[in-house]
C-alpha cells in the first residue's frame, strides 16, 4: 500500500527504486558472469585449436620433401663441388673421380638427415643442404680419390705406350 503522495520522501523513493531494480540488476549480473565464463571457455578452446593447428603445420613442413627439380639442383651442386675440389689437383676431367667424390659428398648430405635418398630431404632444409654441399671438404677423401685418378692416368699412359 502506497502512502499518500505528499508522504513519499526521497529516501523512501530510493528504497522503492532499489527494490524494483534489484531483480533486474541481479539477473543482468548473472548473465554477464555466464557470458564471461563462456567467453573464457571459448578462448581456451581457441588456444588449444591454434596450438594443434600450429603443430600440424610444423609436421607438414617437416615431412614435405624437396621437389624433383630441387633434387636435380642438389645433384648439380654436388657435381660442381666435386669438380671444383678436383680441379686443384688437375683431375676434374676424370669422370670416375668426379663420380666417386660426388658420391662421398652425397653420402655426407644423406647422413646429415639420416635418409636414403636426396628426394627425402625436407623442403625447408633445401638451402641448408645446398650450403652443406658448397662447404663440403674432406681432405683425406679428396686425396685418396686424386691418388686413384692419377694411378688410372699413369696406367692408361703405360697401356697406351705398350700398344
Amino acid at each position: 500500500m502506497l502512502p499518500e503522495q505528499g508522504a513519499i520522501t526521497p529516501k523512501l523513493l530510493g528504497v522503492y527504486i532499489t527494490e524494483i531494480m534489484r531483480p533486474v540488476i541481479t539477473t543482468m549480473s548473472k548473465l554477464l558472469e555466464n557470458n564471461t565464463a563462456a567467453l573464457e571457455q571459448l578462448s581456451s578452446a581457441q588456444a588449444v585449436q591454434n596450438d594443434r593447428l600450429e603443430a600440424l603445420e610444423k609436421q607438414i613442413r617437416l615431412y614435405t620433401p624437396v621437389s624433383r627439380k630441387q633434387v636435380g639442383y642438389i645433384n648439380d651442386a654436388i657435381r660442381e663441388r666435386a669438380r671444383a675440389l678436383l680441379e686443384k689437383y688437375e683431375c676434374a676431367d676424370d669422370k670416375k673421380a668426379v663420380n666417386k667424390l660426388g658420391n662421398a659428398i652425397r653420402r655426407a648430405v644423406l647422413a646429415r638427415y639420416g635418409i636414403a635418398a636426396l628426394a627425402e630431404i625436407p623442403k625447408h632444409e633445401y638451402s641448408v643442404a645446398l650450403d652443406q654441399v658448397g662447404m663440403w671438404s674432406n681432405a683425406l677423401t679428396v686425396r685418396d680419390i686424386v691418388k686413384e685418378a692419377r694411378a688410372r692416368e699413369t696406367e692408361s699412359q703405360h697401356s697406351g705406350e705398350g700398344a
